[in-house]
């Protein structure tokens, strides 16, 4: 080892030639970079504790990812001058900061978020939307960091992003998904702390839009259009059966022959297709039951009522169809999703019971407590509403 503390330039490592053995060049006398005959360079520190000598590789040199440059080096010694002061062998704590790195690497927050996601008993659509908005808001700015590294600050700069878009809804959203994230890593014991709770309530006032839907007052006009369209129309069909039963689209869209039992008048819905996993039963009036007739001589060789066109009897209508159908019918002013609304506004105007509406509508109690004891499908009023209803809409006819 040269007595001088002769320091190396970046030229001069750039320019060292590989040689028949390895070799050394040193800086400040006590770092060196190995220089092997395949032209690799390694640096290392050799060191002197408990009277025994040893060598700490520090890693390859080079300005890339995962390869140490000459500064870099230089910092790593000061580290190892530090260790070996309070008597702490820079081996093993290279092992013990190497094995942080791989728990960090394996607690990152996309991964936790994605064990997260798959513990869920959500339908595989409702999954893949909320793994899309994590992916596209979330992960490019704390995915790739440590779960427990993660902090209010980040959460708020997600958020702020999201709410100069003007998505204030999706922020909301984005905000409790990490909230639930990280309660779940807390009882996982992977974190100490909840850093995305309560966060939303920095984001600017959301008014809460509805969906597309009509009045009462402009219904008559939608269901006379309707009424009067082509009734050997699959899209047509699917409209009405939809008015009929006040279901989301996806349901109307995905429901097959062997869910209906017409002697009973009954749809049984069951729960892998359904949007909170809980099997639903639909009643269905005499005027649905006349539209199965009418939609089983289109679609019977289909496993589907409402089969995509010709030759694709094995896929369902497109939800394109379903909006370019219903906003056609009702001038741009109706979603198909909108109906649900106008319907369970006029049912509870006219004194139906509540709950009864929400069961239809197979909404979620928002009282869990209230919602584990109340599991009645409320079958029988059910029948006798939504009899009601399709002999209102019958009327708005007329």
């Amino acid at each position: 080892m040269p007595k001088n503390n002769r320091r190396l330039t970046d030229r001069e490592i750039k320019e060292a030639k590989p040689k028949d053995k390895n070799y050394f060049l040193f800086d400040d006398a006590k770092l060196r970079l190995l220089i092997r005959p395949s032209g690799t360079k390694v640096w290392q520190y050799p060191y002197k504790l408990h009277e025994k000598n040893n060598t700490v590789t520090l890693g390859k040199y080079g300005d890339r990812t995962g390869f140490v440059s000459l500064a870099d080096a230089r910092k790593m010694i000061d580290e190892i001058r530090d260790l070996l002061s309070r008597g702490l062998d820079p081996n093993k704590n290279k092992k013990s900061q190497k094995q942080e790195a791989l728990l960090r690497a394996e607690n990152t927050f996309e991964t936790i978020a994605e064990e997260w996601r798959q513990k869920q008993s959500w339908t595989e659509k409702h999954s893949k939307n909320i793994q899309s908005r994590l992916q596209k808001d979330v992960y490019p700015i704390i995915g790739w960091k440590g779960i427990k590294e993660v902090t209010i600050q980040d959460i708020l700069q997600i958020l702020r992003n999201i709410e100069q878009r003007d998505a204030v809804s999706v922020a909301q959203r984005i905000n409790g998904y990490c909230t639930e994230i990280f309660d779940y890593a807390l009882v996982m014991g992977i974190c100490d702390s909840n850093p995305a709770l309560g966060r939303s309530k920095f984001l600017k006032a959301h008014t809460i839009q509805n969906r597309a839907h009509l009045s009462d007052k402009e219904l008559p006009d939608f269901i006379e259009k309707l009424y009067s369209s082509d009734e050997a129309n699959i899209t047509i069909l699917a409209i009405k059966l939809l008015v009929l039963t006040l279901q989301r689209p996806g349901e109307i869209r995905f429901a097959e022959w062997k869910e209906f039992d017409e002697k009973k008048a009954i749809w049984h819905i069951p729960a892998g297709r359904m949007k909170k996993k809980r099997e639903h039963l639909v009643p269905l009036p005499k005027q649905a039951l006349e539209i199965l007739k009418n939609i089983r001589t289109l679609s019977s060789r289909s496993p589907y009522l409402f089969p995509g066109k010709v030759g694709m009897m094995k896929k369902p209508i497109s939800d394109v169809a379903l909006i370019k159908a219903m906003k056609k019918l009702s001038e741009n002013k109706m979603t198909p999703h909108g109906i649900r609304h106008t319907g369970s506004t006029i049912l509870n105007e006219s004194s139906f019971n509540s709950d009864w509406i929400e069961r239809q509508l197979s909404h979620v109690e928002e009282n869990k407590v209230r919602g584990t004891y109340n599991k009645a499908e409320y079958l029988e009023q059910r029948k006798e509403m939504m009899q009601w209803w399709a002999d209102y809409l019958d009327k708005l006819n007329k």
